[in-house]
């Protein structure tokens, strides 16, 4: 099914004229190249430039900055295939193949060298010699292609050549001639031979039905060459479908084979995917899940997703005054009740809309997840998110729509911390409106406990963890009167002892000031464990803070005074403090802490945070 969806995408990016020169045709590929030989008409080496460019990304903590980076363009042919064999592409290859070497930096041993001099460079000679045969054309650009080849001698590189060499080291290079524009390989002559010999197919090859398009009689791969070019997969990229051992084979069908994909619809499924890949509208990372989408139509929305689901740090790529608008319109749609209508970006709420989260593994891809639906039916699920995780905020620079790396990030200590599997089980429960995951709350709940090093009052549980454990309590828990500020009415024990803490925690911070050790960071972990035990002893303290508090301000005191017996009126005296409170009563001992610290922190006209009000 995914790669039938991918195969439909094909088609429709293949009529879209944006993508013309983005989007391979059978019998190419698109693949990285890092230099340029230039040659002069005659087959001399004139010169190795650079074929980098210059693009925009997002570092490590989403600041933009300018990179060199490998040129992309459609060549002929497609990558190297797995295996250990002599497999040189035309006109455009590795260093090992064009110069008969490796740099030094890509660290091979002796022997590979010794292989790339003596047999990697003469099957690429080779290869241009028997391709100009073949083709029957004598084009200026291949003739000096070959006339190079027959006179380079790997044994003897010159000391510049190579210091050119070792500055890109073994990446892709193609060739181009002295005072001629473009490359060889463009030459209309060479690239039909070029897309003509790619086409033919062996007459002894397996042919058979294809499981993407249901034609029969097809020329089937047996190996998928047309990798996926994710980061962190074997040089060359990873397959979806790989068969490589004995134990995966059924009924004697080796390879791909066993599960048949014609060569047409294999190219065109892979190659759709590797655009979403390369074009940062169309995907977004989340944790180490790579994550792709697509509608069934070209849609306005279809561009905004990427800033929906995963948006950057403030401090991250800007938003252009179109976009900003855009993405403005679209959450006013989802804050809408009724059945969505995307009328307002011109969109149809019915359009078919795909979700693929993958990883890399060597020489595989990983499936994390996968979603069909409509962009009505994500909206809805949105607006059910977006509904669960609202409560109010610490500061009013805080994102209202909070992203989903975001909130994997109150897991771990650092991203790397972050489950490898969270991710993909957080996105499945947003968009097919599952209940979130276990580990989401927990290792949250976890993060509220480490100490802090430089804690300031009411700092204890952030935004983000609030709107978690909301979240997760509300869904999962189905936990009935969870607002969005503080509730008065919520007497349930676990919320009113988190309003008591964060209390005890203010009313200390009003009589002593700012503290380096105070109740918040001390005492909060055992309270929301076991109140019984850590309680009493806060009681005391908090008796000895408003009577130093009521000598210097003893107006405040009896407000905070009153709020406390208020507080402890909601708790049953028969009972007393609970002994422990259940992982699910400590998110709501967490709930009421932090919607109590808010209203402490809250004036009549805007927020105001903790570092301001003291």
């Amino acid at each position: 099914m995914i790669l039938s969806k991918l195969h439909e995408l094909y088609g429709r990016l293949a009529q879209d004229p944006e993508f013309q020169d983005a989007l391979p045709q059978l019998g190419t590929s698109k693949q990285k190249v890092s230099f340029i030989v230039v040659l002069t008409p005659d087959g001399k080496l004139f010169d190795i430039q650079d074929a980098k460019i210059e693009t925009i990304v997002a570092g490590k903590n989403g600041k933009e900055k300018t990179v060199l980076v490998p040129r992309d363009l459609i060549v002929p042919g497609g990558a190297h295939p797995s295996g250990s064999a002599a497999t040189p592409r035309l006109l455009w290859d590795s260093t090992a193949y064009i110069f008969g070497c490796y740099p030094a930096k890509a660290k091979k041993k002796d022997k590979d060298q010794k292989k790339a001099r003596n047999v990697l460079f003469p099957a690429f000679r080779e290869r241009h010699r028997a391709f100009r045969d073949a083709a029957g054309i004598h084009d200026p650009g291949l003739d000096a292609v070959v006339a190079f080849l027959d006179s380079w001698n790997p044994d003897e590189i010159p000391d510049g050549v190579r210091t050119k060499i070792e500055r890109f080291g073994d990446n892709f290079g193609t060739f181009a001639i002295q005072g001629r524009p473009g490359y060889v390989y463009q030459t209309p002559a060479v690239m039909e031979a070029a897309l003509r010999e790619s086409l033919e197919t062996d007459p002894g090859a397996p042919r058979g039905t294809c499981l993407i398009t249901g034609k029969t009689d097809q020329p089937l791969v047996s190996t998928v060459e047309t990798k996926v070019k994710l980061a962190g997969t074997s040089v060359g990229g990873g397959a979806i479908a790989s068969f490589n051992a004995p134990a995966y084979e059924s009924y004697g069908k080796e390879q791909t084979y066993n599960a048949p994909l014609s060569l047409e619809a294999s190219f065109k499924a892979h190659n759709a995917l590797n655009l979403l890949i390369a074009d940062t509208r169309y995907h977004f990372k989340l944790a180490d899940t790579t994550v792709v989408f697509w509608t069934g139509r070209k849609t306005v929305t279809e561009n905004l997703l990427a800033w929906i689901c995963s948006p950057p740090p403030a401090d991250g790529p800007s938003v252009d005054v179109a976009l900003a608008q855009q993405l403005k319109t679209f959450w006013e749609i989802v804050s809408q009740a009724g059945d969505p209508d995307l009328a307002a970006l011109g969109d149809d709420a019915t359009t078919p809309f795909d979700m693929l989260g993958i990883e890399p593994n060597a020489a595989r891809i990983v499936i994390r997840f996968w979603h069909e639906s409509s962009l009505g039916d994500f909206i809805l699920r949105l607006r059910r998110h977006a509904r669960d995780m609202a409560i109010q905020k610490t500061f009013p620079d805080e994102p209202d729509h909070i992203p989903l790396w975001m909130l994997l990030r109150q897991t771990a200590r650092d991203a790397d911390g972050i489950p490898p599997l969270l991710a993909g089980s957080l996105l499945r429960a947003v968009l097919e409106g599952l209940p979130y995951p276990e580990a989401l709350f927990q290792l949250t709940l976890n993060r509220v406990n480490v100490a802090r090093d430089k804690y300031k009052v009411g700092g204890k549980v952030s935004y983000f963890q609030a709107s978690v454990i909301k979240a997760f309590l509300s869904r999962n828990k189905q936990t009935k009167g969870l607002a969005m500020a503080l509730d008065p009415e919520n007497k349930t024990p676990a919320y009113l002892l988190g309003r008591l803490f964060a209390t005890l925690e203010m009313v200390q911070n009003d009589a002593s000031g700012g503290v380096n050790a105070g109740v918040g960071d001390k005492f909060y972990s055992s309270a929301s464990a076991t109140p019984r035990i850590v309680f009493p002893t806060l009681l005391d303290l908090f008796r000895k803070h408003i009577k130093k508090l009521s000598a210097d301000k003893p107006g405040l005191a009896v407000v905070r005074e009153k709020l406390v017996g208020e507080i402890l009126d909601g708790i049953d005296p028969a009972k007393g403090f609970p002994s422990q409170l259940s992982l699910e009563d400590r998110g709501l001992f967490a709930l009421g802490y932090y919607q109590q610290m808010r209203a402490f922190f809250t004036k009549k006209t805007e927020p105001a945070s903790p570092a301001e009000s003291n």
